[in-house]
């Protein structure tokens, strides 16, 4: 092998990387890190003021607060962050049909699939465009279009993409009317995401009304401390220690009644938000975001209305 041969070899080796096929996961490890660590602070400061060893009234908050804000910190990143991510994926299932045209398209008009999809990168197609220049990359290091095909389903991750990846390269493979098979497939993701849209405005209604019933649940919360023991707490004031009869009038816990409300604000939130969340998106990651604004709503409600 020449001298020649064995340094473009090198350089073919050295562009053709992890991180440049699949996308680096830096990201998610530093969000992951940061997350836990500030999660493990807040349940130590929330831990040591339990236990008396330091004090957190001066800057207004105790205890229950810091667990609540350790579980939203443990919680709110991760599940934001795959919110956004699966966002994407789903706007780059949305422009695959008309990027699957284009190639059926160009492929009938004579082109090679090669051809097709480096013209299909140097055009618009909304989040799908990076993926498709970095495929474009990819077939111009030498790589195969099966194998570039797949480097992008692994990226995308997707059932839908999963599924015409395997369809496109088994059609490749066995070889025949290409068009014909890249218009098959934008056929199926249009259908798939047909199905999905029937499920999701389905599903939503059912969604709607498990946090409709979270939010009457609060407000019932908040009438009756605001109603029934408030007046119990006047009266409490008034006539401690005293007897009505053979009835006396006994001490009652606020803070401990205001907790006691708060336990089952958090059950209700945590778990309507995750039932919800998977009900209308199919997703867990879904539920843990709309859990997270259902804990920080009670959060916000109890501190300063309760």
């Amino acid at each position: 092998m020449s001298m020649q041969a064995i340094i473009d070899k090198i350089i073919h080796r050295k562009r053709y990387d992890f991180k440049r096929i699949y996308g680096s996961k830096t990201p998610i490890y530093i969000l992951i890190g940061v997350s836990a660590g500030v999660t493990t602070l807040l349940f130590i400061i929330g831990f040591l003021a339990l236990i008396d060893i330091i004090s957190t009234e001066e800057i207004g908050f105790t205890w229950v607060d810091f667990m609540v804000l350790g579980v939203l910190s443990a919680i709110g990143p991760i599940g934001f962050y795959n919110h956004l991510q699966n966002k994407k994926k789903k706007e780059v299932e949305n422009h695959l049909p008309d990027f699957l045209r284009e190639i059926s398209s160009s492929t009938a008009s004579g082109m090679t699939v090669f051809d097709a999809i480096n013209s299909a990168a140097k055009g618009e197609h909304g989040q799908l465009t990076p993926e498709l220049r970095r495929m474009s990359a990819q077939l111009s290091w030498g790589i195969s279009v099966r194998e570039a095909l797949d480097n992008f389903a692994k990226r995308i991750n997707t059932d839908a993409v999963k599924r015409m990846t395997v369809t496109i390269d088994k059609a490749l493979e066995i070889g025949g009317n290409t068009s014909a098979v890249f218009e098959a497939a934008a056929k199926e993701i249009d259908q798939v995401k047909k199905v999905e849209l029937q499920r999701k405005t389905e599903m939503s209604m059912y969604s709607i009304v498990i946090f409709i019933s979270f939010f009457v649940f609060l407000a019932v919360m908040l009438i009756i401390d605001k109603t029934i023991f408030q007046a119990i707490f006047d009266l409490q004031a008034q006539m401690a220690g005293q007897s009505i009869g053979n009835l006396r009038i006994a001490n009652i816990d606020h803070d401990l009644l205001k907790y006691t409300f708060f336990s089952f604000v958090i059950v209700q939130s945590i778990g309507g938000g995750l039932l919800g969340g998977f009900m209308m998106d199919g997703r867990l990651s879904s539920g843990v975001r709309f859990g997270f604004l259902l804990v920080a709503i009670s959060f916000i409600v109890f501190k300063f209305f309760f």
